[in-house]
């Protein structure tokens, strides 16, 4: 290979790099604008959010990203990241100090809605839900707790699904649950909670899809999108959507749970599952894609 094609193939190679480097900066611009929007309605600084940047920084690169057989260390955290190696010992040394919020809550009050509607025990003869009330006796709500949130108070679930709109209680004290799906309001934590699982959910598939080799099996990531769409249809697709959507989450739930192990069983279980979600980009600048 002469010189000539050598130089070629290095300019060549030079720019697929910085034409990545671009689409990843483009990517990154696209991704933090609802961020940023999301940050601001709830008063974060951009002092708060490069401290997050910072640590996150940090825990990747030192869990992550230190190679086999080899020590992670302040120096090398810092050559990789672009952090000093001051930052990393005080964002290493605080790192213990930090406790997460638990979605424990939230995954029981969803199985509980879950169980409520497909569990014969408390469905009608048609399969529906059954009216329920808190006396303990029998298969009413108190035992549909037990079943599906352990040792949770019944009194405490009923006033989180009510707190969420899930359920209502009419005045002879029946409760009747009105949805399938544990889903707060926009203002509440438990909804920015479930904003970061989805993110993060989401953002490990694509990271594995193009971390992936050549013949490596991808994970489901599809979606469709039309630019030309009549501006009328706009509500009869999400109507649309959420029904058709709905069905496909609830089929999923069901088999998932089907093919659950008991809790007591050896070993660790896999923490699978999928989303569907709906967005409008007809406010947006157009673009290339």
């Amino acid at each position: 290979m002469n010189l000539a094609r050598m130089e070629s193939l290095g300019y060549a190679s030079h720019s697929m790099d910085m034409d990545a480097h671009s689409q990843l900066d483009r990517a990154l611009r696209r991704l933090l604008r609802p961020l940023v929007r999301i940050m601001l309605r709830q008063g974060i600084s951009f002092g708060e959010f490069s401290e997050i940047a910072k640590r996150t920084y940090m825990e990747i690169a030192w869990d992550e990203f230190t190679p086999r057989n080899a020590r992670a260390s302040d120096s090398r955290v810092a050559i990789m990241t672009g952090l000093t190696r001051k930052e990393v010992k005080r964002l290493r040394e605080t790192r213990a100090q930090r406790t997460e919020l638990s979605t424990n809550h939230m995954n029981r009050a969803t199985r509980v809605l879950s169980g409520w509607f497909r569990d014969p025990d408390f469905c009608d003869d048609k399969g529906q839900p059954r009216l329920l009330n808190m006396t303990d006796d029998g298969l009413q709500f108190p035992a549909l707790v037990r079943r599906y949130s352990g040792d949770m108070p019944p009194r405490a679930m009923l006033d989180e699904l009510r707190r969420v709109n899930a359920v209502k209680v009419d005045d002879n004290g029946a409760i009747q649950v009105k949805s399938r799906s544990f889903v707060p309001d926009g203002g509440d934590p438990d909804s920015l909670r479930m904003f970061g699982l989805a993110m993060s959910d989401l953002g490990h598939t694509i990271d594995s899809n193009l971390g992936a080799v050549p013949g490596e099996d991808l994970l489901f990531q599809r979606y469709v999108s039309n630019a030309q769409l009549n501006p009328r249809m706009v509500p009869l697709f999400k109507r649309l959507l959420a029904e058709r959507g709905m069905q496909l989450l609830e089929s999923l739930d069901d088999w998932m749970s089907s093919n659950e192990l008991p809790e007591d069983a050896p070993g660790q279980s896999a923490h699978i599952g999928a989303g569907i979600y709906f967005f409008d980009r007809s406010d947006q600048p157009p673009t290339d894609d």
